[in-house]
């Protein structure tokens, strides 16, 4: 029954914050809902197989946008990639030794509290590797709220809608009959190989793998697709097993790291600008992909929140998964031997 409240909870949240047309709202509101409900009653819960659900979602959605003259684009995702993942290091770096000489957190646990990767992978990875795990967990969900709150809606605010952002959803609801039998089909796809991937050693597997297979469907079968009320289940699936995840222990925590939380904030707000303007001059991204691929979030996150900004790219969101597995496999190695 506690999973229950917690969703219930989450899902009200959620869709307050969704019928205000906040950016990627579902998510928002249900993370503040089930931290909520938490805090006050100590026992939220949310089991782990709804974030595998969100992820598997996530890259069925990513997967199933993609069309065959896409694959022509793949060569520019790695550049794109390169320049993205190389940049967020730095600044990763740049905001770790700030965090370091402002506030009471080793070095090790300052790299990993300010890693630009998933928030319920990354402290699990810094306790594995001798980081202290409650302040890893506290700042990464300050650079969690900042990557699905408060970045989304300052670039809808401020950045332009562009005609070839509009994704495939417009079209999606004018399918013919039958769409939900390719929902569950897409669906069943991505699930078997997310599965497969979360059952692999490659990290970041779960999501990587669903949209692998959700590709190969969508080649084999063009009326693969998902509508919106999927993608907004996984939004919700998503906010609520993370705001389960943090309580007042977190709260309190964040108490006593003021200066690191504002070295954070300033370090990646600095960097999603700087990062944007160079792809943006590179002729990578339009301005408003460009600051989506800056942003400092979940690649999963990015992926079901980025629609809700009427973004659809295939190089963006598939860079975003590109970035996740390079964080997961490669920094915590780059963290363990600058720490040493």
């Amino acid at each position: 029954m506690t999973i229950l409240y917690t969703l219930v909870i989450a899902a009200f949240f959620g869709w307050v914050m969704d019928r205000l047309r906040v950016p990627g709202g579902m998510m928002i509101g249900a993370v503040i809902g089930a931290c909520s409900f938490n805090i006050l009653s100590g026992g939220a819960q949310m089991p782990a197989e709804a974030k595998i659900a969100a992820q598997i979602v996530a890259g069925a959605f990513i997967g199933s946008g993609i069309k065959r003259e896409d694959i022509k684009q793949m060569k520019a995702i790695l550049k794109a990639a390169a320049i993205v993942i190389s940049c967020l290091f730095a600044v990763n770096l740049t905001a770790a030794v700030l965090i370091r000489a402002t506030g009471p957190v080793d070095f090790l646990t300052a790299l990993f509290a300010s890693a630009p990767g998933g928030l319920s992978d990354i402290p699990i990875i810094a306790a594995d590797m001798g980081a202290d795990a409650s302040q890893v967990l506290a700042l990464q969900f300050v650079r969690f709220v900042m990557g699905i709150a408060i970045f989304p809606s300052l670039i809808a605010r401020f950045t332009p809608r562009q005609g070839e952002e509009e994704g495939p959803e417009a079209s999606k609801k004018q399918a013919a009959g039958g769409s939900l039998s390719n929902t569950l089909l897409t669906l069943a796809v991505a699930a078997a190989f997310g599965l497969a991937g979360r059952a692999s050693p490659v990290p970041g597997g779960t999501m990587a793998f669903a949209t692998i297979g959700a590709i190969i469907f969508k080649l084999l079968y063009p009326k693969a697709w998902l509508g919106r009320p999927v993608r907004k289940g996984a939004q919700l699936l998503s906010g609520a097993y993370v705001g389960a995840g943090i309580g007042l222990a977190q709260l309190v925590q964040l108490k006593h790291l003021a200066l690191p939380v504002v070295m954070l904030l300033l370090s990646y707000s600095v960097g999603a600008v700087l990062i944007a303007t160079l792809l943006q001059r590179l002729h990578i991204f339009g301005r408003r992909e460009a600051f989506l691929a800056a942003t400092p979030a979940g690649a999963s996150d990015m992926a079901l929140i980025s629609a809700d900004l009427g973004v659809y790219n295939v190089k963006l969101v598939l860079l975003q998964v590109m970035r996740l597995i390079a964080v997961i496999l490669l920094f915590p190695s780059i963290f363990w031997m600058l720490a040493k």
